[in-house]
Formats: structure tokens, C-alpha cells, sequence
């Protein structure tokens, strides 16, 4: 487990040396050291760039190298032949990393067209010969989309249509548990680092004005969708990261003569490290398990690798069929990820994931052409909606029950997994996107 999230680790000290080169760049030293004890202090961007294994990490690695070239180039449009490969290269690399490059892209093109030196810039052939580069770098991504049906576009576009009408009350609340997440001292000074007049007199206001509109459309656009979807916390991490050389500008000016940073600092120091502990610890061993039942903790769903394989060995008539499964399934996307870190003796091209959901592991299929294959289902139990009672198509049949097993954690059980055995005739699983070669 530990291997796995190095790299995201590694990458995340990366990003906040490299931002804090850049910050030192455009406001000084005291904000390169208030920048680096922000990324490290605040909960909602250091875990989803640093510990959970998500497409941040590389995102924010990007960001911050895309911030550092812009601190030393001063410009948004490339005016000499290596300024528009540098730049067609780290806009690939946000690209690649995760698709909140859409929103940023735009933004970076409308800044650069609304300053008269940018449009200037654009009679010169150099901008236009980053967007050919970019367009190069980032051909995998049309390509693979294009062989498949669009699948990731059409649904990523999809989940903005989630519900009819506006609900303003879920934009309110999304930035409310924003505020929460981030840890309300940090996340109200970002918050204010976004409106122009809290940022008088830190200095370096063209650096300013420009980070705080490369934030703004990603603010404005997920508080609107908030309204209508359910919105990651995760979504708006690459704002605030963006934001946050203009937090450590305002508390270098600021310093230690204001009652206000030392106040934050010190109700950060006391409360937040405790909390982080408190959580990690919960999410591990089950800490909070007499007060907190597993059917209120969300961090229950999380199954260690050692929890979960120990309570599938418990039965050993099923433990048997799993280890003589040609694959192993299930209709829940996130179930195949665990099954696969539980059970590493077993060949990994046999996990798969029978359903419609593009995030699944439709991708690893292990569906033999030339005679049938014998799998296992296996997801959370759940009461109504049984494995046995849910409908597959062609070439699954023969759902049949076979129990069910506990996984405890700290000897507390958290979730109840049902197990099912089925059929599968040769052929391929009708994924609505594309066959997998």
C-alpha cells in the first residue's frame, strides 16, 4: 500500500517546492515559506494531491510547473520558438493529467487575447505553433476517445445533466464543506484571497490579478454545477492551489505584527494535526467504531487489503472458488480495485467489472473465446437488490448465491460482502463503449 502511494507523495513535495519557487519569484521569500506551510497545513489539498491516488497529484505537479514558467516569463503567449514549445509542453502535461485542463486552457487563451500585448503577440506565428504542438502531445486523448465511442467526454458531459433546474442550496452548501475540508481558517483566508479588495499591498498585483482569474472560472463553474450534480470535493483543489502564492503573499506582508495570523496560526497548530491523526487513525483501525457506527462512516467503504482478504479466507469453501475463478467481478466500479489489492496471487486480468460505468475495469476483461468461463460476483450486500435477483447480459447467466462474508476492521465489522457465482459463455461482455482489445 505504502508503494503505491509513494509516487503520489513524491510528486506532491515536488509541486510545493516548485510553487514555492514561483511564489518566491513573484512576491519574495516570506511568501515561499508561508506557501509551503499552507500546502502542507491544508487537509483538502494535501490529501487528494499527496495521499489518495488520484489524478491531482500529477495535476498539480503540472499546475505548479506551468506556474513556475509563468513567473519567469512573465507572459500568457509564447513569443520566441522555445517559449512555445516550453509552453505547448506544459499545457499538454495539464492536459494529460486530468480534464480540469478544459477549464483552464480557455482561461489562460482569454487572458492572453484580453491584454493588447497579447494580441500583439498573436500576429507572430509562435502562439499558433504551441496550439500544433499541444494538439500533437495530446493526441493519445482524442485518439483513444475516438476508438471508443468518446466514452470519457460523453461521460464526463453526462454527469452535468444529473438533475432538472437549479437547487442554489447545493452551490451553498458545496462551498460551505469546501471551507470545511480546506479547514475553516485556511479556507476562509483563500476564499478572501479571491476578491481584489483583500489583496491591497502584498505586492505584485499583475501576478495577483492573474492567478485570481485562473481560479475564478473553476470556482464559478463547479459552484454552478453543485446546483444541479453532485460535485467532488476533490473538483476545485487545482483553484486553490492556484490560490494559494496569494494566501502566502498576504500572510508574508502581514507577518507576525497582525493578531489575526497569529491567532490563525495557532488555532491551526493546536486543533488540525490532532484531527489529521484522529482521522487517519479512524480510517485504519476503526478508532471512533463506539461512536461512530460503520453505516454513518464513510471511510468504512475503504477496506484494507489484509481486512478484506482476511474475511474472504474465513469461509474456506468460498475461499476455494475464488482462487479457482477464472475471473472475479462485480457491478460496482470501485469493488475490482479492492479485490485486486487483497488477492495479488491471483492473475490481474482476470478482475473485471460488469456493468456501464466508463470508471470501471472494463478494460482487464479475462473472457476466454474459445470455451466458457466460470467467474465469482462479489460487492456489498445489498437488501432488495440481491446478486442473484440482478439482471446481466449475454454472454453472463446463471446467477447463483453462495453467502456471504464479514470484513471487520479492528474486529468490528464494517461491511457485509455478498458472494455469487456465475457463467459465462465465449464472447465479450457488451460494454457500451467500445469492445477492449
Amino acid at each position: 500500500m505504502f508503494g503505491l502511494r509513494l509516487p503520489s507523495v513524491l510528486s506532491y513535495t515536488a509541486a510545493t517546492l516548485v510553487l514555492a519557487d514561483a511564489t518566491h519569484r513573484w512576491y519574495g521569500r516570506g511568501a515561499r515559506l508561508w506557501v509551503v506551510v499552507l500546502a502542507t497545513a491544508c487537509p483538502l489539498v494535501f490529501v487528494c494531491g499527496g495521499i489518495l491516488l488520484l489524478p491531482d497529484s500529477p495535476l498539480l505537479l503540472a499546475l505548479s510547473l506551468f506556474l513556475w514558467w509563468l513567473s519567469r516569463h512573465g507572459t500568457l503567449t509564447p513569443s520566441r520558438f522555445g517559449e512555445a514549445v516550453q509552453f505547448a509542453l506544459l499545457a499538454a502535461l495539464l492536459t494529460l493529467s486530468k480534464y480540469h485542463a478544459f477549464l483552464l486552457l480557455p482561461s489562460i487563451l482569454g487572458l492572453s487575447l484580453g491584454r493588447a500585448d497579447g494580441r500583439q503577440a498573436w500576429k507572430a506565428p509562435w502562439p499558433y505553433l504551441s496550439v500544433l504542438i499541444w494538439a500533437l502531445l495530446t493526441a493519445p486523448l482524442w485518439l483513444w476517445n475516438l476508438n471508443y465511442d468518446w466514452v470519457s467526454f460523453l461521460f464526463q458531459g453526462g454527469r452535468t445533466g444529473a438533475a432538472p433546474g437549479l437547487q442554489l442550496d447545493g452551490s451553498a452548501l458545496f462551498l460551505i464543506s469546501q471551507i470545511g475540508l480546506l479547514f475553516p481558517v485556511i479556507g476562509l483566508l483563500l476564499m478572501a484571497m479571491l476578491w481584489p479588495t483583500s489583496c491591497r499591498g502584498i505586492g505584485n498585483p499583475q501576478a495577483t490579478s492573474l492567478l485570481r482569474w485562473l481560479a475564478w472560472p473553476q470556482l464559478l463553474v463547479f459552484a454552478a454545477l453543485a446546483a444541479r450534480m453532485q460535485v467532488m470535493a476533490s473538483w476545485l483543489v487545482p483553484a486553490w492551489w492556484i490560490t494559494l502564492p496569494i494566501a502566502a503573499a498576504w500572510l508574508a506582508t502581514k507577518g507576525w505584527r497582525s493578531w489575526r495570523v497569529r491567532r490563525g496560526v495557532l488555532i491551526t497548530s493546536c486543533v488540525l494535526p490532532p484531527l489529521l491523526v484522529l482521522a487517519g487513525a479512524q480510517m485504519r483501525w476503526g478508532v471512533l467504531n463506539s461512536f461512530l457506527p460503520a453505516s454513518q462512516d464513510p471511510s468504512s467503504q475503504l477496506m484494507h487489503p489484509d481486512d478484506l482478504r482476511s474475511a474472504l479466507r474465513s469461509d474456506p469453501k468460498l475461499w476455494d472458488l475464488i482462487q479457482k475463478a477464472d475471473i472475479i467481478a462485480s457491478h460496482r466500479y470501485e469493488i475490482p480495485g479492492f479485490l485486486a489489492l487483497a488477492l495479488p496471487d491471483h492473475p490481474s486480468g482476470r478482475f473485471t467489472t460488469l456493468n456501464s460505468d466508463a470508471r470501471g475495469f472494463a478494460f482487464w476483461p479475462s473472457f476466454r473465446s474459445d470455451r466458457g468461463s466460470r467467474g465469482l460476483l462479489i460487492a456489498p450486500l445489498e437488501p432488495g437488490s440481491l446478486l442473484a435477483q440482478r439482471e446481466f447480459p449475454a454472454p453472463i447467466h446463471s446467477v447463483q448465491p453462495l453467502g456471504t462474508v464479514l470484513v471487520r476492521r479492528s474486529g468490528v465489522p464494517t461491511v457485509e460482502l455478498e458472494i455469487a457465482s456465475f457463467e459465462a459463455d465465449p464472447g465479450r461482455y457488451p460494454w457500451p463503449y467500445g469492445a477492449p482489445n
